[in-house]
């Protein structure tokens, strides 16, 4: 997903689901001056992954956080998913 040209960082994280217990969404920082198409990037990984790992959902943020390191901080990814999502609709 970060190979997209429309993105420049992003999380891949599971959220609970009521049918499957969990389910994949993306957090996603746009690149400057795009925005990015939940349709078109969901495309794009079919092509590059299997049907299980594709995010049913995508959150775009203003700016990713990461630790100090660099690393991702999933705690984040997690919390700023599961608030922008309805829960248990895919």
């Amino acid at each position: 997903m970060k190979c997209h040209p429309d993105v420049v960082d992003a999380v891949v994280v599971g959220v609970l689901d009521d049918r499957f217990g969990e389910r994949v969404v993306a957090v996603v920082q746009a690149r400057a001056g795009r925005t990015v198409d939940v349709k078109v990037l969901r495309a794009f990984c079919r092509d590059r992954l299997t049907g299980y790992k594709i995010p049913r959902q995508v959150v775009t943020v203003a700016e990713m956080v990461r630790s100090p390191s660099g690393k991702s901080d999933y705690p984040w990814a997690r919390r700023t998913a599961t608030a922008a999502v309805a829960p248990g609709k895919a």
